[in-house]
């Protein structure tokens, strides 16, 4: 049985805010090793076999694609990928890449990765669905800006392509997004759909969210990262700084131990209060227990 099922799983997403420098991509990962975090996660990419270069106008006909010259997104070097996965496994941290192309399958295999991500999207690139299911490996697979029913499809499709460890999570595809865009509720739903194989990538400010998240049943969470969200790049303005990534995991550890058991019984440390919280029937002149209809209902102690 993997992780997620059976505690809290956080997710370190690093994504490009290591900024083209493999000392500071090492540092990012014990930072985040030493916060509690369980993964930490790079993105694989290119932008050859991302971004068209070309795109219909408003009139149908084809032009430059305006957002490929501003494409700045920093995938892990491939080169790289190798090194950073035995600086992680030295840290204690598992190491995760979203794959963006289907060579890019080819690669964590060869490292040896645990478990793939799917980013939101790409929940209709069925290709790479097939391909990562028939690893066998557990899938995690965000779901920002899907309809209930287009995550039921990749659900589906990831099944029938082999895989058995599914886990969904829930996004809103926005950098930030607004309180109101967040829509917490929809884990009920997720859960309601998938079971207990829910979570949520998170892109809202400080921890509010992942805190009522792992409260509606979540088992995944991923959070940016950063060092200092001052610094330049497409994901450092919204990601959490280090020092609030720990508190969050501390805060999330401790909401797990208190989240408890679902059975409505006394604390053991309530058994022995019991008698002296709850009122009996006392004598009104000698104070002493009584079964006398002309008896106070008094308790021994006052909280």
């Amino acid at each position: 049985m993997s992780k997620p099922d059976q505690s809290l799983f956080v997710i370190a997403e690093i994504g490009s805010n290591f900024d083209g420098d493999k000392t500071l991509a090492k540092l990012y990962i014990d930072a985040a090793a030493e916060a509690g975090a369980d993964a930490v996660k790079f993105q694989t990419l290119a932008k050859e076999t991302l971004i068209s270069p070309n795109v219909p106008d408003e009139n149908g006909s084809w032009i430059a694609n305006p957002k490929w010259d501003l494409f700045s997104n920093q995938g892990l070097p491939l080169a790289w990928h190798e090194e950073l996965k035995a600086h992680c496994d030295a840290a204690g941290v598992e190491f995760m890449s979203t794959p963006f192309y289907l060579e890019a399958v080819d690669l964590m295999e060869e490292i040896g990765v645990k478990r793939y991500k799917i980013a939101s999207g790409d929940m209709t690139f069925a290709p790479l669905h097939y391909k990562i299911a028939a690893t066998g490996k557990p899938v995690i697979f965000s779901t920002g800006a899907a309809y209930l029913d287009e995550v039921r499809e990749t659900h589906q499709r990831l099944k029938s392509g082999g895989a058995e460890d599914i886990t969904v999570l829930h996004c809103t595809a926005s950098y930030p997004p607004s309180w109101e865009d967040l829509n917490l509720n929809a884990l009920i739903t997720l859960r309601e759909a998938f079971g207990e194989k829910i979570g949520l990538s998170d892109h809202s400010p400080g921890h509010v969210a992942p805190i009522a998240a792992a409260a509606l049943g979540a088992r995944v969470l991923e959070k940016h990262v950063t060092f200092s969200r001052a610094n330049d790049g497409p994901d450092h303005p919204f990601a959490m700084e280090m020092p609030e990534f720990k508190a969050m995991i501390a805060d999330l550890r401790n909401l797990e131990i208190a989240l408890g058991e679902a059975e409505k019984k006394p604390a053991a440390s309530e058994i022995n209060r019991r008698q002296n919280l709850r009122r009996g029937v006392y004598d009104p002149k000698t104070f002493m227990p009584t079964d006398s209809e002309d008896g106070v209902w008094l308790r021994p102690e006052y909280d």
